[in-house]
């Protein structure tokens, strides 16, 4: 504004510039409310929507853990099952070497050794 003053007439600077500065700081003003009634409302809808995640999140979180418990059981069952299986296997390969000892007592057979781990 500075520089337009010392182009134009005195009284014209007396008496316009004010009135253009007034109304130029009134549309600034009138500018600057819209944007921050705008900006208020995209913060809003940004908690709505961080909330809505968060809660998802959690839901996500809590299935993920449930499901890893459940996971973690079923693995504990099976090892155990699978245990069990080797003893009855090693039980079942000593019966059948006493068996094969008694038939055939100068060879020497070792079946547990194949399947052991």
């Amino acid at each position: 504004m500075a520089k337009v003053a010392t182009k134009v007439p005195s009284w014209i600077s007396k008496i316009l510039l004010p009135e253009i500065r007034s109304i130029v700081k009134e549309e600034i003003s009138n500018e600057v409310k819209v944007l921050d009634a705008k900006i208020s409302a995209l913060d809003s809808t940004l908690e709505e929507r961080t909330k809505t995640l968060d809660s998802k999140i959690v839901a996500l979180d809590s299935k993920l853990e449930e499901r890893t418990k459940t996971l973690e059981s079923e693995i504990s069952s099976l090892r155990n099952e699978m245990l069990s299986l080797r003893s009855e296997m090693n039980a079942r390969f000593d019966s059948i070497e006493k068996r094969a000892r008694a038939t055939l007592p100068t060879q020497s057979y070792s079946l547990r050794n194949n399947f052991t781990a």
